[in-house]
């Protein structure tokens, strides 16, 4: 079984290095950006794990990346790096669809913590298909319509984000989740 493999996007050569030596530590092998058409361009060329994108890239946006990995690659779980203290920034990331953020300076702690559980999620089985006619699958979310689709689609992209769900509605309406 090969390495997972991430793709790090940052004009920072001082960070590309930092995260390509914590991440290679963790068996993670790493290609790098260093700005947006690049990651464009190798993530049209390979596969990835993981991406971590800095917010600000010479030709553009970190978030402009969140979201096209979000249309085209929307199982690829994506993490955003922030200048120290930027809220705003790091909301805005999740709102586009990104699984989490880390703000710089660099917690490697924090860092290694969220590459885990980015994996985790990126190699976890999906569970939000329709239920197989043999009744092999335990967990499913009934139905074929447009609306249930959407709303596999939605809880597929909020799943990789660390951000908290609200659900509401009648009673008797099935926002339970029952395990088999």
């Amino acid at each position: 079984m090969s390495n997972p493999i991430a793709l790090i996007v940052d004009d920072e050569p001082d960070i590309r290095e930092l995260l390509d030596i914590t991440l290679g530590r963790m068996n993670i092998d790493c290609m790098a950006a260093p700005d947006l058409g690049s990651a464009r361009r190798l993530l049209s060329e390979q596969s990835f794990d993981l991406c971590l994108t800095d917010m600000r890239l010479p030709d553009g946006s970190g978030i402009e990346l969140v979201e096209l990995i979000g249309k085209k690659l929307p199982q690829l779980p994506v993490a955003v790096i922030t200048a120290h203290g930027n809220m705003e920034s790091a909301v805005q990331a999740l709102k586009a669809g990104a699984f989490d953020f880390v703000s710089k300076p660099v917690d490697l702690q924090i860092l290694r913590r969220l590459v885990q559980t980015a994996l985790k999620l990126e190699q976890g089985e999906t569970v939000l298909q329709p239920a197989k006619k043999d009744g092999a699958s335990e967990q499913v979310l009934l139905g074929e319509s447009s609306a249930i689709n959407k709303i596999r689609t939605l809880i597929q992209r909020l799943a990789r984000s660390q951000a908290p769900v609200y659900i509401s509605g009648e009673s008797g309406t099935g926002k339970s989740w029952r395990h088999a």
